[in-house]
């Protein structure tokens, strides 16, 4: 990934980024990058506060020239009903259930101990 993308993802998230449990704001410090491939980053964000872990999936999508009126307003609409349908989703896999399969793998040996709980 491309260094300045890599910063400005890491900017925009400082900037918008709040605590759900605390609601406190984090600093550059707070945040880890776990991994980067192609044009994604996973980044894991930690309190200041409560110390709550946070993971967060970036991706970058490179936009051509051939975009037209039409297309961007196509994306608006598409991305205003994915929120209104989102609205009525079960959360599937919580931020916590990450967490704790992490804790997990941590601390097991082999994959029959990681089932087995």
């Amino acid at each position: 990934m491309n260094y300045i993308i890599l910063k400005w993802i890491i900017d925009a998230t400082i900037a918008n980024f709040k605590c759900k449990d605390c609601g406190s704001w984090i600093v550059e410090w707070n945040i880890n990058i776990l991994g980067s491939a192609g044009n994604s980053v996973n980044l894991e964000v930690i309190c200041p506060n409560c110390k709550t872990q946070w993971v967060i999936k970036a991706e970058i999508g490179l936009v051509n020239n051939a975009v037209t009126p039409d297309t961007l307003i196509n994306l608006k609409n598409t991305i205003a009903w994915m929120k209104w349908v989102g609205q009525d989703w079960i959360e599937a896999i919580k931020d916590s259930d990450i967490m704790n399969v992490r804790e997990n793998l941590k601390n097991c040996s082999s994959i029959e101990d990681l089932f087995k709980s």
